[in-house]
């Protein structure tokens, strides 16, 4: 799951390098300190995207890949070539939006990109302001990437979106708040989820921090070994734009099935173990801390609604956990996935047990029915 959101940002990213300059090499890149706080950036993004409500539309790009997901969600190739065709469509709509120039105004006047990632390096004011330019040029691209996904995507594809991540929450290493829309929150309940939300930013913060210092260590030591192995990134990021929609997509998805037994080969590095271990721990024991807090606001209709996504999931459901967990393998390259510390939760235990059976138990305390 972490490869999905990594590869729907960083296209956002690559777009966002390449709609007016000549791409830079990303091998290079790897080893500039300018590059990995922006790519720390990058992930802060990502990550935020979900805690915010777009995490789903974002994840739905990347799993859009996949024909066995598509066919479980009802995703006809109509639908699919419309969702896959935004990036390439949103890089062409860039050239005429206003904000977009503005940008590129301001990025000229640095002195360009090549002034932030070349060999020879501005000074530290500059670079600062290079760093904010950039990051304008990423919420941008991020934000019509977003919005264009919201368009295209159907009410019928998010239901069944949010119901498989409900379904498959146990497993997730990220929050995603959205989800809970599958069943059918209230206006209160979403202002108590709100309120929720609020209560745990500074906890939040505290683990964006840490997924963003950890995955760009992983990024790093990733595209080091990409690089070894001959794998050209610059080629995918000059490839964007010359070779239009399809082409975009075959490199992305050849990149991915690249980039599956690296992280499978690294970890047998210790130290990338440890980090991707600590990074999926932490980033579980937020969600069960967020989660429980939102079963609370649950009328008994939908936390009957939720037990039943959990213990019998629609086959959809089934489907994409079954996706999600052969990736979770296949980067850990152990056939057991994440192993969980004693007092987190487990794979496939949702929801823990002991609070199942006290909710259960609880009266009066719970609406019946929707406010």
């Amino acid at each position: 799951m972490k490869t999905k959101l990594f590869l729907a940002v960083s296209c956002l990213f690559l777009l966002a390098l390449t709609s007016a300059a000549q791409p830079p090499n990303f091998a290079e890149m790897q080893r500039n300190p300018a590059m990995q706080q922006l790519m720390k950036n990058q992930m802060k993004m990502g990550l935020r995207a979900f805690w915010d409500g777009n995490g789903g539309n974002l994840m739905a790009f990347g799993l859009m890949m996949d024909p066995e997901i598509r066919t479980a969600w009802g995703v006809s190739d109509e639908q699919s070539q419309e969702i896959q065709s935004i990036p390439m469509r949103m890089g062409m709509e860039m050239q005429n939006n206003p904000e977009f120039t503005k940008i590129m105004e301001e990025m000229r006047e640095l002195g360009g990109p090549g002034a932030l990632f070349g060999g020879q390096q501005p000074d530290e004011a500059t670079q600062q302001k290079l760093m904010e330019v950039q990051g304008k040029m990423t919420a941008l691209s991020m934000k019509m990437m977003t919005d264009g996904l919201d368009k295209a995507i159907t009410p019928e594809l998010k239901q069944k979106m949010n119901e498989s991540l409900l379904a498959n929450m146990a497993d997730m290493p990220m929050v995603s708040p959205s989800m809970f829309e599958a069943l059918d929150l209230t206006d209160a309940q979403r202002q108590q989820m709100a309120a929720i939300k609020k209560e745990l930013e500074p906890e939040f913060e505290k683990n964006l921090e840490a997924f963003a210092d950890g995955t760009v260590t992983l990024s790093t030591k990733m595209f080091a070994e990409m690089e070894k192995q001959g794998i050209d990134f610059q080629s995918l990021a000059q490839g964007i734009q010359a070779d239009g929609q399809e082409g975009m997509m075959d490199r992305i998805k050849a990149m991915q099935e690249k980039m599956l037994p690296i992280q499978k080969k690294l970890m047998e590095d210790p130290e990338y173990k440890r980090i991707s271990e600590d990074i999926n721990t932490k980033g579980k024991a937020f969600a069960t801390q967020f989660n429980t807090k939102m079963f609370d606001i649950l009328t008994d209709e939908q936390w009957a609604h939720l037990q039943k996504l959990i213990d019998n999931p629609p086959e959809y459901a089934k489907v994409f956990g079954k996706k999600m967990k052969e990736q979770q393998q296949a980067q850990s390259g152990q056939s057991g996935g994440w192993q969980p510390g004693p007092d987190s939760w487990k794979p496939g235990d949702a929801i823990p047990e002991g609070y199942r059976q006290e909710r259960n138990t609880r009266e009066g305390r719970f609406p019946r029915g929707a406010e």
